[in-house]
């Protein structure tokens, strides 16, 4: 079943329709077999540069692009340090190879990310967020010569969310909520969810196996609507679907007023960002850490929502936003 509206939408709606997180997270195919080639316009390499200069890219949406450029902009508050402008580079498979080629120093990566799409890539689930970072921390340091600076406890993962009418009406606030919910034979409701998450085990089957309603899977199967993700946060914020697939950093999610439900049991994998950056970057430029890692401490999921809203909804600009945060929080 296919979802058919013909609600106008903002440009970054029509945008988020077609291209999810995920897609650009996966640039334009696997990381292990591309042999694609990265062309930096005015990109000084490590060994091209001065030992002071450091190169920053992102991926191509804009909570990497923000991320990016409070880099940028608390290492050229440093003295000793001095960043180029790469972001918007591309897909994680650009920016890792850009970075392990040593085209560019430093981005900021998520630890999901890291550890199930990234050679060597695992299909192990860890939903501790400090054994995950721990694990991909020494595994990139170990493996591609990265370090991991601290990690951020915002959690860009996948969420269900749910109509906030909806919540109240059933009382769901938590995958054990729904479980239950759906268990008691309340399967009179619509569903929002891409057939990507349909289609994987670790998608729509593995949260119904985890929880433990995946009997009733069948009963509910008529009343899910595959949709883009993009379109998912307008569809359940007007009730026309009461429970949707989302990314938990969406700044659509206040937008609307949509509760997420707590993944109670943690089946969703985490994705908390850290900046990554080349161990010999970090060598020629100790100032990297002192500047980078007093950012991450406040830059949970709530805060980053705001910030996306304003470059994603509002179009202001990723680097004036960054700048903003940074100063009002006396971190340049």
């Amino acid at each position: 079943m296919f979802y058919r509206t013909d609600m106008k939408l903002d440009p970054f709606q029509r945008y988020m329709a077609y291209h999810s997180r995920r897609d650009l997270l996966r640039g334009t195919g696997a990381i292990a077999g591309s042999t694609s080639i990265i062309t930096l316009s005015g990109c000084t390499s490590l060994t091209g540069g001065s030992s002071n200069s450091v190169t920053v890219s992102s991926k191509r949406f804009a909570e990497q692009e923000i991320l990016g450029y409070m880099a940028i902009e608390a290492l050229n508050a440093k003295d000793s340090v001095s960043a180029n402008d790469e972001t918007g580079l591309g897909g994680t498979l650009q920016n890792f190879q850009a970075i392990d080629n040593q085209q560019v120093d430093l981005y900021w990566e998520y630890t999901g990310t890291a550890w199930y799409t990234i050679p060597p890539e695992h299909e192990e689930t860890i939903n501790d967020p400090e054994e995950l970072y721990e694990q991909v921390k020494q595994e990139f340091r170990e493996e591609h010569n990265l370090r991991f600076l601290d990690r951020a406890p915002l959690n860009n993962a996948f969420v269900l969310m749910a109509n906030p009418d909806w919540v109240e009406e059933t009382g769901v606030r938590s995958l054990t909520d729904f479980a239950e919910y759906v268990n008691a034979g309340n399967t009179d409701f619509d569903l929002a969810l891409t057939a990507e998450f349909l289609d994987r085990s670790d998608g729509w089957e593995g949260v119904a196996n985890h929880y433990g309603f995946s009997e009733q899977l069948g009963a509910i199967e008529s009343n899910i609507n595959q949709v883009g993700i993009g379109l998912s946060y307008q569809i359940v914020g007007q009730n026309e679907a009461q429970v949707g697939l989302g990314f938990n950093t969406n700044p659509n999610i206040p937008r609307y007023d949509l509760a997420v439900l707590d993944d109670d049991q943690a089946f969703f994998p985490v994705y908390n960002p850290a900046p990554l950056v080349h161990s010999d970057t970090l060598e020629a430029s100790p100032g990297i850490e002192e500047a980078l890692n007093p950012i991450v401490p406040d830059l949970t999921t709530a805060k980053i929502r705001e910030l996306n809203k304003r470059v994603s909804i509002d179009e202001e600009d990723a680097q004036d936003v960054a700048n903003d945060y940074l100063s009002s929080n006396d971190l340049i």
